[in-house]
């Protein structure tokens, strides 16, 4: 999913999960409801017919993974949770 996000794919993916999060963190795809081939399709054919939407959701979605999810980003955070625990664990 953030591969496709990170080259501007807008993904669609069912509302559970993780996916969730992910899709309103990035504003890079659409969500349906689990388990429901109509959903699934609806949503679908929605962004077939709207390249438009799929141009802006592709965007976003760039735009968000190289800012929240970029390896630099999770180096960071990775980071600074090892700190953290060496911290509160009395190695610092």
């Amino acid at each position: 999913m953030l591969e496709a996000l990170a080259n501007g794919v807008p993904v669609v993916q069912p509302e559970h999960g993780s996916f969730p999060e992910i899709i309103e963190n990035t504003g890079g795809g659409i969500l349906f409801e689990p388990g429901s081939a109509e959903a699934l399709a609806s949503a679908l054919e929605s962004l077939m017919g709207d390249p438009a939407r799929r141009r802006e959701l592709g965007d976003r979605g760039r735009e968000a993974v190289r800012r929240l999810y970029s390896d630099e980003v999770m180096a960071r955070d990775t980071l600074t949770v090892y700190l953290s625990a060496l911290s509160h664990a009395g190695g610092l």
